[in-house]
């Protein structure tokens, strides 16, 4: 409001010597010139450039230099156009259309009372969603200038009615001088979509046992269409195998319908191996051998039950090019699998202001001769976590498991002993082959940027001795980056793993 003042008390102030002389030209007073000041004329439209050329050598007619003015306002809604008549000793009259920006939210109200709405729109849900009352009072805004205040009554009440979707307002021209449209915009918001996109899994990590790795993606798109380049580099945080190399992934979840979408993704991965996985494989001939690049095309489904439930299917074509080991693999061999998964999200927020979430999934993978695969078998992987948080406190719980039948390649198989699974473990030293059955739980506790952790879990193979390890921790946590110090619990090798980096996704949860 203050803005406004000062404005009005500035055309006040520049118009008093003019109108000491001669305060109110007649009208029918000829114009001798007409211009803008305060703003460059060259971003108005033509159109209207030229009708306030076409004032000079007119006669005065205000109501025309009001609806000129209300023109500029409406082509440049961010400012305000005051009229400036000045009468010259000559007889004549010059024009001045002052225009100045608006800063003070309060002024834009102000302002747009002289506007009469023309039209009232609602989109993002249909009419019929809307409470009849509701809709009713909307209708009711049209053919009346427009009431800031009651507007923003009804985008709250907009709000309440649809807690899952954000609600915005704008105001547009009408189809002539004076009118406008008013236009409530909503949409979804991410925790209500239907799908989401495949969870960012980025990371930049340190393992003091393990070394350095990165894996990088990089989202560009809209709220529906997703294009996400993938860079990997001496990575080691998820699989047995160390892998360089990038990748594209494609996703659009909105295929004619918000339950439906596609993921289409490609990877070239070069692979480096550690001795001890070279010796362990020597040791174990009935495990499948080496490779030196994996090259994968994954193409999904997926379908929403509710915003929660979702289903997934669809298969992933892998070539494997052979390592010369003890143990080498026969050239261009192909791991190629049928998928299948189920996963369930929930976020709620409570009166007391906790939040809860919770997220499950379940994945099957199934390589077969039908599938022209080398390998058969099934991998059956199940995963959840519970998180609750109150006032900066945050209470992590997760657990997963996994069996798999049959001989699956190296990147299938099962490893614990990592920056995020038994910390304070090297999984080339528990496991460096890894294992067809394994479990895991954490707890994790918390409070703003210091954090506490507990892990527990077995990595084995059918018919082999299971041992159950666990390892406990603290560390600092802001934001994606962290630094951790986990100590393996029940081993007579007492020491401490240094881990730190960057990760936007936290423990347990691994892609398919």
């Amino acid at each position: 409001m203050k803005t406004f003042l000062l404005i009005v008390a500035m055309i006040a102030a520049s118009v008093a010597p003019a109108f000491a002389q001669q305060t109110d030209p007649p009208e029918g007073t000829r114009i001798s010139s007409a211009q803008v000041s305060g703003f460059e004329l060259g971003k108005l439209s033509p159109g209207l450039q030229e009708q306030i050329g076409k004032l000079t050598g007119t006669p005065l007619n205000r109501q025309e230099l009001r609806d000129l003015a209300a023109r500029i306002e409406a082509e440049q809604p961010r400012h305000v156009a005051a009229i400036r008549v000045t009468a010259d000793p000559d007889g004549t009259a010059r024009v001045v259309f002052v225009v100045a920006r608006m800063r003070d939210p309060e002024q834009q109200g102000n302002i747009n009372t002289k506007y009469v709405v023309e039209e009232v729109r609602v989109r993002g849900v249909s009419q019929s969603a809307i409470d009849m009352q509701l809709r009713d009072d909307i209708t009711a805004l049209v053919g009346k200038p427009l009431d800031a205040e009651q507007a923003e009554k009804l985008e709250t009440r907009l709000r309440a009615a649809f807690p899952d979707y954000e609600v915005s307002r704008r105001s547009v021209r009408g189809s002539e001088p004076g009118k406008i449209n008013l236009i409530f915009e909503l949409q979804r918001k991410e925790r209500s979509r239907w799908l989401r996109f495949e969870p960012i899994e980025a990371n930049g990590t340190y393992h003091s046992d393990q070394g350095w790795g990165s894996y990088v993606e990089m989202p560009i798109g809209g709220r529906n269409i997703r294009v996400t380049p993938l860079f990997a580099i001496d990575t080691t945080d998820d699989l047995l195998e160390e892998y360089s190399g990038l990748g594209l992934r494609f996703e659009a979840r909105k295929l004619g319908t918000e339950r439906l979408g596609l993921s289409l993704e490609g990877t070239w991965f070069n692979q480096n191996w550690r001795e001890q996985t070279f010796f362990a494989l020597a040791l174990n001939p009935t495990v499948p051998g080496l490779y030196s690049e994996r090259s994968t095309f994954t193409p999904m489904v997926s379908f929403a039950i509710t915003p929660q439930l979702r289903i997934s299917g669809g298969v992933s074509i892998a070539e494997l090019e052979p390592l010369e080991t003890l143990i080498p693999l026969p050239h261009g061999t192909m791991a190629n699998v049928a998928i299948g998964s189920i996963g369930y999200n929930f976020k709620q927020r409570d009166s007391g202001g906790a939040r809860h979430t919770v997220d499950a999934a379940f994945t099957l993978r199934a390589g077969t001769s039908s599938l022209e695969s080398d390998y058969d078998y099934t991998r059956s992987l199940g995963q959840a976590e519970y998180l609750f948080g109150h006032k900066g406190h945050n209470v992590l719980v997760s657990g997963m498991g996994g069996v798999i039948n049959g001989d699956a390649p190296m990147f299938e198989r099962f490893a614990l002993g990592d920056a995020r699974t038994l910390r304070g473990w090297d999984k080339f030293q528990i496991s460096p082959i890894g294992g067809n059955r394994m479990f895991h739980a954490t707890v994790e506790y918390r409070f703003k940027w210091v954090q506490a952790f507990a892990d527990t879990g077995s990595v084995w193979s059918d018919g082999t001795e299971r041992k159950v390890r666990a390892s406990a921790g603290f560390g600092l946590l802001a934001g994606p980056v962290y630094m951790n110090l986990g100590i393996p619990l029940n081993t007579d090798d007492l020491r401490a793993v240094f881990m730190m980096g960057l990760r936007f996704k936290g423990p347990g949860f691994k892609k398919y």
